[in-house]
């Protein structure tokens, strides 16, 4: 036989024993795949699919129509397309690791349905099974519900899309509550809804968040009744919430666990434009249980807290009260507000420090400065404020609503401070006005009490007795009232000392 046609026969030979060898390592291949998929150790995750495409020689699977749940039903999971890229075959014969080049996840529906644990089946066993690496998982179109029939509770996120480098399963950490190491992280995801409680939701239009950063725009927190069904929904004063932010951002963030314990880290957070509309109706029994000041609540978290860094922009916050069930309440406005809170912390150390700049009613200039340090556990406080060229007129709609009067003259300048703890506290005020009258409305609020009003002005000194600034100074002390809140504490000190340097003796005393 030439040689010519022996070397045809042998080429055909090979080529004929390749093609043999590759058909016959594919359907290896896929028969493996596929006893893989119906294998004991996957039936308790009732995994189904519909159609399975593999390439022995790329590492790739493909499942279509995938569907799998939990061996405690609490999370199901249902996929359009799964699949699978580079299966990196030295790994998995060398040391029995499963490593894949990339995983793509198309429109992931998952839902969770947490339902009460049996603590006699909780303990975990430790497993030898081969670590499992993903270079690269991008997951497309996801949403992800969970509904908690048990204690009422929902939560959901749309349109979600994960992109995440080197996914390790298991983690290396053994005192890591998170079951995965992983790398780089980009996750975003619309129209996020969860409640926090019986009684309240948040929501957001679009959330973005990486390692460094995150952001979520036009966040809201809300009560999740109107203002009349809240009323009828509980036995007690509780206040209905409208809190909307154009713009959360969170800068150089960083959260886990350490020894155990939570942590959350952050070195800046930016609320942009929010707008806070609170209602009380007061015509419910009061709340009579003890309220935290700030030092405690921070301290009580159950979590190692520090924000460095809080900045608010372009705020809003309106308070309305029910008083009389027949008579309309009106807004007490701050406008304008720009904020800086400074060492927000639970666990470490110095002194928390507000700065906030405002309009009041929308015309008078206000300032607060406000420090305190949350391991003070006498809850010690220092507040410094001012305000000047308010026109008091603009405050009588809550005035008339609220306290059945009005008022009318300029507040130039008023400046107060209030030091104070959990039970006590102490300050002064100077204030310099013009031309301040009161008038005390009928019960109605349709007609002028006129003997009360020349009461109420025979008490109300005109600008006399004032230092050389033109200034009348008062002093005050409160006693705090323990099932209210630190804004009502702050409140009844600007009260005591209006009504000390309005009526008293206007000299500072020495």
């Amino acid at each position: 036989m030439p040689q010519s046609k022996r070397a045809r026969y042998l080429g055909i030979g090979i080529l004929l024993l390749i093609i043999s060898a590759s058909v016959a390592a594919q359907w290896f291949f896929d028969q493996k795949v596929t006893s893989l998929l119906q294998s004991e150790a996957a039936q308790p995750y009732q995994l189904q699919y519909e159609g399975l495409h593999t390439n022995v020689f790329l590492g790739n699977i493909r499942l279509t129509q995938v569907s799998a749940r939990t061996p405690d039903r609490q999370w199901k999971v249902a996929v359009e397309t799964l699949q699978v890229r580079g299966l990196h075959y030295w790994a998995l014969l060398q040391k029995e690791d499963v490593i894949f080049s990339k995983v793509h996840i198309q429109s992931p529906a998952i839902s969770y349905h947490p339902k009460k644990q049996d603590s006699s089946s909780a303990s975990e066993t430790k497993s030898s099974s081969p670590s499992i690496t993903i270079e690269k998982l991008i997951v497309e179109n996801g949403s992800f519900l969970m509904k908690d029939t048990t204690n009422q509770r929902s939560a959901r996120l749309e349109d979600m899309a994960i992109n995440i480098s080197d996914l390790t399963y298991p983690t290396e950490e053994s005192n890591s509550s998170f079951p995965v190491d992983y790398g780089t992280y980009q996750i975003t995801a619309r129209n996020g809804y969860s409640d926090l409680s019986d009684l309240e939701a948040i929501t957001f239009g679009r959330m973005s968040l990486n390692p460094d950063d995150g952001a979520f725009e036009q966040f809201a927190l809300r009560s999740r009744y109107s203002k009349t069904e809240l009323s009828r929904q509980v036995a007690q004063e509780h206040d209905h919430y409208d809190l909307g932010i154009a713009n959360v951002l969170l800068n150089d963030w960083e959260a886990g666990t350490t020894k155990g314990e939570p942590y959350f880290h952050l070195g800046e957070l930016q609320l942009q434009q929010p707008m806070f509309y609170v209602y009380r109706d007061k015509l419910l029994p009061d709340d009579t249980s003890h309220k935290k000041l700030y030092n405690q609540a921070l301290r009580d978290l159950p979590l190692e807290l520090q924000v460095d860094s809080v900045t608010i922009s372009e705020g809003m916050i309106a308070y309305e009260e029910r008083i009389k069930p027949d008579i309309a309440p009106k807004d007490l406005t701050f406008n304008e507000i720009d904020a800086t809170i400074r060492n927000l912390h639970s666990k470490g150390t110095g002194e928390v420090r507000a700065n906030i700049t405002a309009k009041l009613m929308d015309n008078g200039p206000f300032q607060l400065d406000w420090s305190f340090d949350p391991q003070s556990k006498a809850n010690t406080f220092l507040v410094k404020g001012e305000l000047s060229q308010f026109q008091s007129k603009s405050i009588n709609p809550f005035l008339k609503s609220n306290l059945g009067a009005e008022v009318q003259g300029t507040v130039q300048q008023l400046y107060f401070t209030i030091s104070g703890n959990e039970l006590e506290s102490q300050g002064d005020m100077k204030m310099k006005y013009d031309n301040f009258e009161f008038t005390v409305l009928k019960k109605n609020r349709l007609g002028v009490n006129k003997v009360l009003t020349a009461v109420v002005n025979l008490f109300t000194k005109d600008g006399n007795k004032t230092d050389e600034d033109g200034f009348r100074h008062g002093n005050f002390e409160v006693e705090r009232k323990q099932d209210k809140s630190f804004f009502n504490y702050l409140w009844l000190n600007l009260q005591e000392g209006l009504v000390d340097t309005m009526t008293g003796r206007g000299k500072k005393r020495d």
